[in-house]
């Protein structure tokens, strides 16, 4: 038996182990609760669509609009978009259906942004987009489609449709 003024071998290393795994779990807790992006800034909710419409569009038959299913939502979308008034016309709808929030971005070759939408709610579309970067003639784009949760804007996917954005003659 041991005495009570007897210390326990390895005592101290128990004690440091245990701080150690409680320093661990607040800086994990930390990293998990903070509110920042990969950047290390913080995540800044896109706003919602200023021009947005409700209910369906109707929309010239030469724009190729259709509905395209990504799975867990769908988008109406111009299939031949083209450029009117410093604008893309897309004819962007996210269908009453929907359970998620809708934007997109038009990127060129290169992903450079040329512009990009408001965020859209079921029920909602919005008729152009309008263009940062002004192209010179008819140019290939990639119109990045992507889902948003509702009041969380945790992502619900995304979807890209390769076209070719029309200069209006």
């Amino acid at each position: 038996m041991r005495k009570k003024t007897e210390k326990m071998p390895g005592g101290h290393l128990l004690f440091v182990l245990a701080v150690v795994c409680a320093l661990a779990l607040l800086v994990m807790a930390w990293a998990l609760l903070r509110d920042t992006g990969a950047d290390g800034a913080a995540f800044t909710p896109p706003p919602f669509e200023e021009n947005a419409q409700q209910g369906e569009p109707e929309v010239p038959q030469e724009l190729g609009y259709s509905f395209l299913n990504a799975q867990e939502y769908e988008v109406g979308i111009c299939g031949a978009p083209v450029v009117k008034n410093g604008s893309a016309v897309l004819y962007m709808t996210n269908p009453a259906s929907n359970k998620v929030w809708l934007k997109v971005r038009i990127l060129d070759e290169s992903g450079q942004m040329l512009g990009e939408s408001g965020l859209l709610k079921p029920g909602e579309y919005v008729e152009a987009v309008e263009l940062t970067s002004m192209p010179e003639e008819d140019i290939a784009v990639v119109l990045k489609i992507m889902a948003y949760e509702p009041d969380t804007y945790y992502s619900a996917g995304a979807a890209s449709l390769s076209t070719t954005l029309h200069i209006d003659a």
